[in-house]
């Protein structure tokens, strides 16, 4: 089975793979996003159906095989609205959907991050974790890195979410104890599948899976064992 990973905010086509080792039932595919890592020379897409075009084109070839979407974070909503998209055309959907460390796209922030002065939104990106310490302690990275999570931000905060049918698929929810996601706002997420939503829960914050990467691993791989 293929694993299609999409990356959180800032993330690149390398940033699940410490998780590739531990994969028994799938074989990783991570996709690169314009503006780093290869696509480094191409300009960060800012609006979420251009980013699912985009996505689509690269994998719409590759449907016809056992599939899964996994995605943390702004991944995770990226891989639930690609999912959409791939059933509204009719293609081959994925056997289900992981999605880790993110609210029910039903729930609105009113608070858009993206527009942050630089020290604000370097504040909030410290409490989210995921940056490495080497990135923070030098300003040359961090002036390069910060467009890229701000881009990412933007496209998720500017994107209108429409309510539609819930889909005929598994959702999985993945969460860190001590995240800033509250049970009323993870559960939301039932409102998109017709099938039970099933919740698990690690321990740590936002990425708490980069102190235990087995650990999701071995959720990951005993989820896709039920395909």
């Amino acid at each position: 089975m293929e694993l299609y990973a999409f990356p959180f905010a800032g993330g690149g086509e390398h940033c699940y793979r410490e998780l590739e080792p531990y994969l028994t039932h799938a074989t990783l595919k991570t996709q690169a996003l314009p503006g780093r890592g290869r696509l480094l020379n191409k300009p960060c897409l800012r609006r979420l159906d251009e980013l699912l075009d985009f996505l689509l084109a690269g994998i719409a070839f590759d449907l016809h095989k056992p599939y899964a979407f996994f995605g943390h974070s702004m991944g995770a909503f990226i891989a639930y609205m690609l999912t959409r998209k791939i059933i509204a055309y009719h293609l081959p959907a994925p056997k289900l959907l992981i999605c880790s460390g993110r609210k029910a796209p039903t729930i609105i922030d009113a608070d858009p991050k993206h527009v942050y002065p630089t020290s604000a939104f370097r504040a909030m990106l410290q409490e989210l974790g995921g940056i490495p310490e080497l990135v923070w302690q030098d300003e040359d990275l961090m002036a390069l890195f910060e467009p890229i999570i701000r881009a990412d931000f933007e496209l998720i905060e500017t994107t209108y979410y429409q309510t539609g049918a819930p889909i005929e698929l598994p959702i999985h929810l993945l969460l860190g104890r001590q995240d800033l996601i509250s049970s009323v706002d993870a559960y939301a997420w039932q409102q998109e599948t017709t099938l039970p939503l099933t919740v698990s829960y690690f321990s740590g914050g936002h990425f708490y899976f980069q102190q235990d990467w087995q650990s999701l691993a071995n959720k990951i791989n005993s989820i896709l064992a039920t395909c």
